[in-house]
């Protein structure tokens, strides 16, 4: 390429990587034009988030570093541990790019810039927008609020939903921009995280089909149960749902994808129109998954695939060099902090101080599995959640209850079976637990890197303090959203 490309990255809050038509799953998402985006482009089959949660992942994507690293590992008020003109948006903006964000940014304080030029905000902006219609008010208006479950349709036609509204902001960047420049835009959904409230007409277009039951596990018995996962069904009323509404969520939360990607056919079409497809770096991922009623729970928070695996497609600029040939799928391990690296990649714009950050570019694949061929994680919930996985072995060590669990994911992708006791797992368990404490040497309470010797908390929440609690309850209408 003669020109440095521009570069477009599309994401969605809380979308499974199996929940993709083009993924062949046993969900039956429709989605044409993330579909022909694969066809295009590459797709990575084993991309996680390290810290599956809203603001660590974000934190990630803006500074090429894993959640263990720039110390943003729960959500809460953190600002952008980095420096504006060394996220993503500012390395860029520095190199002459114009640099646009649209829709779910979730930055402390919201106006952060970070690097950005222009950002039009959900739902600072697209509340505003609404309250100029005959729909103020109603951002949630519905009732529901932001993590709760329960099925519901939006409270705004269509044209008014913040799904549209952020294509329709993407849009208009794309119209007004310098088209003697290049552009980075990030295009940010606040779909399908829940609420679960698409548009009528898209849930229509499930009606009739077969929505599968979710995955349950032969260790999801209360007795075997991680005492994480035993808090967390008790806590966020996941224990009592009824099959009928697990079943309508999951309906909705597929209405709620294909929205998404139906109003991305609008972009896309804009950006064919425009004659800027072909000199576009296309990224399209999320910032994790949604355990969908997998295992009893529901949202994320947790190293199981349904919420840290994550749908990953790269669509190169033509004519671009490197390893990644179009409709291919890849199933080496990645990672979100790849993104930044790879976007400064394409753009030229990679320097030697970039080698100390967790990410590494996606144009070089070989390296990437030669220099890091174990993917880790770290949560700062309860006490702390760890994972370690090359893409077939998975391993997770809870410090509530010193619970740990080993997948072999090749032949179990939905984390049914354990194999702690099986003769694969006895041999394959300690190089992971010794993986696990050279990454994270506060993990353990002596010298050694045996299970045995990792700290571990013994809490024993009463069942009926549990029970009264529930940290997702929020109702709206809320103009600003509040919490979301």
């Amino acid at each position: 390429m003669s020109k440095r490309p521009n570069i477009l990255l599309v994401t969605t809050d809380q979308q499974r990587a199996d929940c993709l038509g083009i993924s062949d799953s046993r969900h039956p998402v429709m989605t044409p034009h993330l579909d022909q985006l694969a066809s295009e482009g590459v797709r990575f089959t084993r991309a996680y988030s390290d810290c599956p949660l809203c603001i660590p992942s974000r934190t990630t994507i803006m500074t090429g570093k894993a959640a263990y690293t720039h110390g943003v590992a729960t959500n809460g008020e953190y600002l952008i541990p980095e420096a504006p003109e060394l996220t993503l948006p500012g390395r860029l903006r520095h190199a002459g790019y114009q640099t646009h964000a649209a829709g779910k940014m979730h930055f402390i304080p919201p106006r952060n810039r970070n690097g950005f030029e222009r950002m039009r905000l959900v739902p600072e902006d697209y509340v505003n927008f609404l309250e100029t219609t005959d729909y103020r008010g109603l951002y949630r208006g519905h009732g529901l609020g932001g993590n709760e479950v329960y099925p519901t349709f939006s409270a705004v036609p269509t044209r008014y939903s913040a799904t549209h509204w952020t294509v329709n902001e993407s849009i208009e960047f794309l119209r007004q921009r310098d088209t003697e420049t290049p552009f980075f835009m990030w295009t940010s959904f606040e779909a399908p995280h829940p609420p679960y409230d698409p548009p009528e007409s898209y849930v229509r277009l499930y009606d009739g089909v077969d929505i599968p039951q979710p995955a349950m596990a032969e260790w999801a018995e209360e007795e075997q149960l991680p005492t994480w996962v035993r808090y967390r069904r008790r806590s966020h009323k996941l224990d009592h749902l009824p099959q009928h509404v697990i079943a309508l969520a999951r309906k909705h939360y597929y209405a709620q994808i294909t929205h998404i990607d139906y109003e991305l056919g609008r972009l896309f079409g804009e950006m064919k129109s425009q004659g800027i497809w072909n000199d576009t770096l296309v990224i399209f991922t999320s910032d994790h998954g949604e355990m969908l009623g997998d295992h009893g729970l529901f949202h994320k928070t947790c190293f199981y695939e349904s919420s840290a695996n994550v749908p990953f497609l790269l669509k190169p600029p033509l004519g671009a060099e490197g390893s990644l040939t179009p409709s291919t799928v890849i199933s080496t391990p990645i990672a979100l902090a790849d993104i930044y690296p790879t976007a400064l990649h394409y753009a030229d714009l990679l320097d030697p101080s970039d080698g100390a950050r967790d990410g590494r570019s996606l144009l070089d694949l070989h390296n990437l599995e030669r220099e890091r061929p174990w993917l880790y994680g770290f949560m700062n919930e309860w006490d702390g959640l760890y994972m370690i996985t090359n893409g077939e072995w998975k391993y997770v060590y809870y410090v509530l209850g010193g619970n740990e669990q080993l997948f072999y994911l090749p032949d179990d992708p939905a984390e049914c079976r354990s194999m702690l006791e099986t003769p694969e797992g006895r041999l394959q368990l300690p190089l992971m637990r010794r993986l696990l404490a050279e990454r994270f040497p506060n993990l353990l309470a002596s010298g050694c890197g045996e299970a045995a010797a990792f700290i571990r908390v013994e809490a024993e929440v009463p069942a009926e303090q549990l029970t009264v609690s529930n940290p997702f309850a929020w109702r709206g209408p809320i103009r600003y959203g509040g919490h979301w």
